[in-house]
């Protein structure tokens, strides 16, 4: 039964045309900006490229497309009203949430580990000779861990965003706290004081970007793997609490 439901998601997943288009613009603007800046560093002494560098137009522009996608899946049948119908061809409804999000974790891990590989290969083929005698970006142990956790914590992101989408049920509005949380919203809070920087080594961006470049929360005692389970409970918590409200509310 649940495989059924999950082709039948990918089938519409792979059916709308914004799908292909955003995930085409993620793969040329982080791929595409790898290649430019490999382009463009100087030949010389002071030329200078690290992994950090190659994947950064992911991490700018890829992260939040895939954040939007995500929440797309969940929230763009309501503005059709297609939840009733698969509610009638599927009645337990978390089947369907859970069909979602499985589906669109892979899709993103996989972008991920395409995005972060490719620019990789594409800056050291384009960066000049002074950089390509020490720049190996599958060689060291920084790009080696790039290419597992951000997959993996992009699935988990997945998760989050989704949760958020069936709690609120409306693309305008959870895009834009998703958006805004990621973007700016938690160094907002430090901003409180007193209680500001406690209260933000619980937040989950905070702890999802520790885990990323792999450095503990400032002003924690506890090292990336904490910041990764308290990323993942966030992640987990609104995921549930998504789809109970979605077993409570009509369709």
């Amino acid at each position: 039964m649940f495989h059924h439901t999950l082709l039948s998601e990918w089938t519409k997943l792979r059916t709308t045309a914004s799908f292909w288009w955003t995930t085409g613009l993620v793969l040329l603007v982080s791929i595409g900006w790898a290649g430019l800046l490999a382009t463009f560093t100087p030949d010389g002494p002071g030329a200078f490229m690290t992994p950090d560098l190659a994947h950064s137009g992911f991490l700018v522009f890829g992260v939040p497309v895939i954040m939007i996608q995500a929440i797309m899946v969940v929230t763009t049948e309501y503005r059709y009203g297609l939840p009733a119908a698969n509610f009638l061809a599927t009645p337990r409804r978390w089947q369907v949430a859970l069909a979602k999000v499985v589906l669109y974790a892979v899709i993103a891990a996989l972008l991920t580990l395409v995005c972060l590989t490719t620019s990789y290969w594409l800056s050291d083929l384009l960066a000049p000779a002074s950089v390509s005698e020490w720049y190996r970006p599958f060689e060291t142990d920084a790009a080696r861990r790039y290419l597992w956790a951000y997959p993996t914590f992009m699935a988990v992101l997945v998760v989050f965003c989704q949760g958020l989408g069936l709690l609120l049920r409306q693309t305008a509005g959870t895009v834009a706290l998703a958006l805004i949380w990621y973007l700016g919203l938690e160094q907002a809070v430090r901003l409180i004081p007193r209680v500001g920087e406690r209260i933000l080594r619980y937040l989950p961006f905070e702890n999802l970007n520790a885990v990323l470049v792999n450095m503990p929360v400032r002003g924690t005692e506890w090292d990336v793997w904490v910041s990764a389970l308290i990323f993942l409970a966030w992640a987990v918590v609104a995921w549930v609490a998504g789809v109970v409200v979605l077993q409570r509310r009509d369709a």
